[in-house]
């Protein structure tokens, strides 16, 4: 074979050798970073009232006969029902659970006593009027519910609550970026990032202030650690992390 007829290839080979190497040599070069920098930490509030007010109650019964149980539970729930209408503004503001039914026992003597059958149903009413809220609880015990499992609090607006903390905080940030770069005689950047976290001051965090309560209705009596119907402040929590470069 001749020489001459080897170049051709030879000269490809080269070239894509050559340009395997430029590549590497191009994913090798550092990326640019931002050895000055100055990082915050900004903090933002809003307080308010709640608007909403979530009951959660429960209809439960033991009788002899699991039809006799139904039907009481069933009672019970529809009369919490009208009472609901002259409270709610939507039949969406009503929540009911599907009615259990169970055999009941109690433990007695190291054994397991059959005590009847037990039906028990829960019911979600949501108050959009506070004002009326304290009436709604007082025509609410005088139904034969068993039980208040929860009461919580939130706001309609919770999501623009929420932004508006967030800008406080970045606001905030900004402020204390500029007062650290006026001591230092330097000058703030662009962001180079940036992280926000939020929380609500009381409460599970997803903007509601929910009572940790279970009462238990004794005909006109109460069992349990009790409950408040006057809502506490809500109170929406932002931080807000930003790292600024230095010019």
């Amino acid at each position: 074979m001749k020489f001459s007829s080897l170049l051709p290839r030879f000269k490809a080979s080269g070239i894509v050798t050559l340009f395997g190497s430029l590549l590497l040599l191009g994913s090798c070069e550092p990326k640019t970073t931002h050895s000055n920098q100055v990082k915050v930490l900004g903090y933002g509030s809003v307080t308010t009232y709640p608007d909403v007010a979530e009951i959660s109650v429960e209809a439960s019964f033991t009788k002899d006969r699991m039809k006799d149980a139904v039907q009481e539970v069933q009672a019970v729930t529809n009369s919490v029902l009208a009472l609901s209408k002259k409270y709610t503004t939507s039949t969406e503001d009503v929540r009911i659970s599907s009615i259990s039914a169970n055999k009941d026992y109690v433990y007695v003597n190291g054994k397991n006593q059959f005590t009847g059958f037990n039906s028990s149903q829960s019911i979600t009413i949501k108050i959009t009027d506070l004002k009326r809220l304290e009436a709604f609880m007082e025509e609410l015990l005088a139904t034969k519910i068993n039980r208040i499992q929860s009461i919580s609090y939130t706001h309609t607006k919770a999501d623009s609550l929420r932004r508006e903390a967030n800008a406080l905080a970045l606001s905030d940030a900004v402020k204390a970026a500029d007062h650290l770069c006026s001591v230092t005689k330097t000058t703030r950047g662009p962001v180079i990032e940036m992280a926000n976290y939020r929380t609500l001051d009381s409460g599970n965090g997803n903007y509601s202030a929910d009572q940790d309560i279970d009462v238990e209705l004794y005909g006109k009596g109460f069992g349990g650690s009790g409950f408040k119907v006057t809502p506490e402040l809500l109170k929406f929590r932002s931080t807000c992390h930003v790292a600024f470069a230095l010019e």
